[in-house]
C-alpha cells in the first residue's frame, strides 16, 4: 500500500515537472530562432520577421509539443515499465520515444515547408536538432525524479526486510529461552506424585500459570512489568521445590514501575535461569535473586555469587540472547557487572515506556 502511495506521489511529482519546465524549455527553443532572424540581413528579414503575439504563439506551440513529449515519456517508461523489463526493453523505450518525437517534428516541418516553402539554409535542421536536446533534457529530468522516488522505494523495502529480519530473529530468540527447563520440571514433578503429592499439587498450579504465561505472552515482544515478576516469581518457587527452597527472590520495584513499564517478555525469568545455572547454593549459603529501580531510572537484577567448585566454561549464550533482543527493540542499555570483592553479579538495563518500545 505504502509503495502504491510512492508511485503516486511520483506520477504526480512527473506532472508537476513537466508543467514546471514545458514552459522554459518553450522560451530557451524559441530564443535560437529569433537570434537567427536578427543575424539575417534585413532583405531577407520580411519573412521570418515575428511580431510579439507570434513570438508568444510560438512559445505557446512549442509548450505544447514539449508538454506532449512529457506525457509521451511517462507513458512510456511508467506503463510500458510493467511490461518491458529486460535490457532491451529499456533501450527500445529510448528508440520509441525518440522515433515518436523526430516524427512529429517531420510532420510539422513537413506542412512549414508547404505553407512556406523558402529556404533558410542549414538552419532548417534545427527543429530537428532542439527537439532532440528538449527530449534528452526531458529525459535527464525524468532520472532525477524517479530515481528519488526509487531510492525511497529501495528504502521502503530494506525497512520490510528488516522488519521481517526483526520478527525471525525475535521468534529465534524466544524459542531458546527455556526449553531445557520443561524437562528438570517434569522430572522434579515425577518425583513429588510419588513422595509428596501435596506438594506436587501446588507445584502443579505453579507449572500450569508457568506454562499459561508461555503460551499467551511469549508470543508477543514485550511484557509488563508486574507479569514479568509473577512469571519470574512462579519460575523460581518451581525452582525452589527441586532445590531444597535455597533460593530467595526479592522484587523491590514500585508497583508505579511494575505496572507501567514494559521489557523483553521473560527477560527476569532468563537472568534468573542464568543465576541458577552458573551458582553453587545450598539451604546454609542460599542464592539470593533481587531486582530494584536505580536513581536513573535503569533496572538493576542481582545474585550473589556462589562458584562452584568445577567451573564449567561458560558459554554466554543466554545473557547474550537477551542481550540481542533489548537491541533489537531499540535498547543498547544492557550492562553486565561482575563484582568480586562483593561477590555480586548485576545485569542493568532500561525499561520499555509502553508497547511500542519507546525509552
Amino acid at each position: 500500500m505504502r509503495n502504491d502511495k510512492l508511485k503516486k506521489n511520483q506520477m504526480r511529482q512527473l506532472l508537476r515537472m513537466a508543467m514546471l519546465t514545458s514552459p522554459l524549455i518553450g522560451i530557451y527553443t524559441i530564443i535560437p530562432v529569433l537570434l537567427f532572424a536578427a543575424s539575417l540581413p534585413q532583405s531577407d528579414v520580411y519573412f521570418i520577421f515575428w511580431d510579439q503575439i507570434r513570438v508568444l504563439l510560438a512559445v505557446l506551440g512549442i509548450t505544447f509539443i514539449v508538454f506532449v513529449q512529457w506525457l509521451i515519456n511517462i507513458w512510456l517508461f511508467k506503463i510500458l515499465a510493467n511490461r518491458i523489463n529486460s535490457s532491451w526493453g529499456k533501450a527500445l523505450k529510448y528508440f520509441i520515444s525518440y522515433g515518436i518525437m523526430l516524427s512529429v517534428v517531420a510532420f510539422l516541418h513537413t506542412l512549414r515547408l508547404e505553407s512556406s516553402p523558402i529556404s533558410i539554409g542549414t538552419f532548417i535542421y534545427y527543429p530537428f536538432i532542439g527537439s532532440f536536446a528538449n527530449n534528452t533534457f526531458i529525459f535527464i529530468i525524468f532520472g532525477l525524479v524517479t530515481s528519488r522516488f526509487e531510492k525511497a522505494k529501495l528504502e521502503i523495502d530494506k525497512a520490510k526486510l528488516e522488519l521481517s529480519q526483526y520478527v525471525t530473529q525475535q521468534e529465534q530468540l524466544k524459542n531458546k529461552i527455556h526449553p531445557h527447563f520443561l524437562f528438570n520440571t517434569l522430572n522434579t514433578l515425577k518425583l513429588l506424585i510419588k513422595k509428596e503429592p501435596k506438594i506436587a499439587e501446588e507445584f502443579l498450579v505453579r507449572l500450569s500459570a508457568y506454562l499459561r504465561f508461555s503460551i499467551t505472552e511469549t508470543s508477543k515482544d514485550v511484557a509488563v512489568i508486574k507479569d514479568e515478576v509473577e512469571f519470574c516469581t512462579n519460575y523460581i518457587e518451581l525452582q525452589k521445590v527441586r532445590f531444597s527452597n535455597s533460593i530467595h527472590f526479592e522484587n523491590n520495584l514500585p508497583d508505579i514501575i511494575t505496572n507501567n513499564k514494559y521489557l523483553p517478555v521473560v527477560t527476569f525469568q532468563s537472568l534468573a535461569e542464568n543465576a541458577i545455572k552458573h551458582n553453587a547454593f545450598t539451604k546454609s549459603n542460599p542464592l539470593k535473586i533481587s531486582v530494584k529501580l536505580n536513581s536513573d531510572e535503569t533496572i538493576s537484577f542481582t545474585n550473589n555469587v556462589i562458584k562452584k567448585r568445577t567451573i564449567e566454561k561458560s558459554t554466554g549464550t543466554g545473557l547474550k540472547n537477551l542481550h540481542e533482543r533489548f537491541k533489537l527493540l531499540g535498547s543498547d542499555m544492557f550492562i553486565i557487572d561482575s563484582d568480586e570483592d562483593n561477590k555480586l553479579f548485576t545485569v542493568t538495563f532500561k525499561a520499555f515506556d509502553n508497547e511500542n518500545n519507546n525509552y
